[in-house]
């Protein structure tokens, strides 16, 4: 029940673009601010802020004081082996899990905890992008919109990610690529400042990848962070993202 728990961010608990500006005052790996005396540039700011994030999986510290900054509009490609814990940070930062140690921000505001007002602005789709069997892509987005307290998808939406000919279908009988697609329109509904996409161009054939790669593009441009677990070099590529490496619990630039 990924996406109906988390895609839309709010549902249990109620890099820049490639020619813009780059940030100077981006804080260290390990999200710590920079000195006193690091130049800053006021065109910038740290929107979203990881200190020092723990977590220990069936007695694995899978992250281990992982830490990063990203700026308003920043698109962040994290690379890593499979079971380096890429899934496990994201599933932390939309509220799914929770850290053992450390604090993440997003304008300055929490994103961890179960009071914590900011959740509403992350949108989140899982590797799995699964929702329960008997709701319908309909269904799915009517509940996020509710809870969110903003309009449904517009018809313009609708056909930018070709949800019209399963709209009204049960999640159990879509495919991962459609379910994607699905979890993706829930999850950009009401004022995300904060995306989520883990692996999200499995499943999708080359047509739905150049379109993602489109949204999330035009995402960036709105100020949206974006924050994409990825084996996908091509992705990150066309995206525009900046890369890091999750390694040893630590996200390494």
């Amino acid at each position: 029940m990924g996406c109906l728990r988390r895609c839309h961010g709010v549902a249990r608990r109620g890099a820049l673009a490639r020619d813009g500006p780059r940030c100077r005052n981006r804080a260290d790996r390990h999200g710590h601010a920079p000195g006193r005396g690091a130049t800053q540039d006021p065109r910038c700011g740290v929107t979203l802020s990881i200190v020092d994030l723990d977590k220990r999986l069936g007695g694995r510290l899978v992250l281990d004081a992982a830490g990063l900054s990203a700026a308003r509009g920043e698109v962040v490609a994290i690379f890593g082996d499979n079971g380096a814990g890429k899934s496990t940070l994201l599933r932390i930062l939309a509220g799914v899990l929770d850290a053992d140690r450390g604090h993440a921000t997003l304008d300055g505001a929490s994103i961890l905890g179960p009071r914590a007002a900011a959740r509403a602005r992350v949108g989140y789709v899982p590797e799995a992008a699964d929702a329960p069997a008997h709701l319908s892509p309909r269904e799915l987005s009517a509940l996020v919109a509710a809870l969110k307290r903003v309009p449904p998808p517009d018809e313009a939406l609708l056909d930018r990610l070709g949800l019209r000919a399963y709209w009204d279908r049960p999640f159990g009988g879509l495919s991962l690529g459609q379910r994607r697609r699905s979890c993706l329109c829930a999850a950009i509904l009401g004022d995300v400042r904060l995306l989520l996409l883990d692996e999200p161009t499995n499943g999708l054939d080359a047509a739905g990848v150049r379109e993602l790669a489109g949204l999330v593009t035009e995402r960036r441009a709105a100020g949206t962070t974006v924050l994409v677990a990825t084996h996908d070099p091509g992705f990150a590529e066309a995206i525009g993202a900046t890369r890091v490496r999750l390694s040893a619990g630590k996200l390494e630039t």
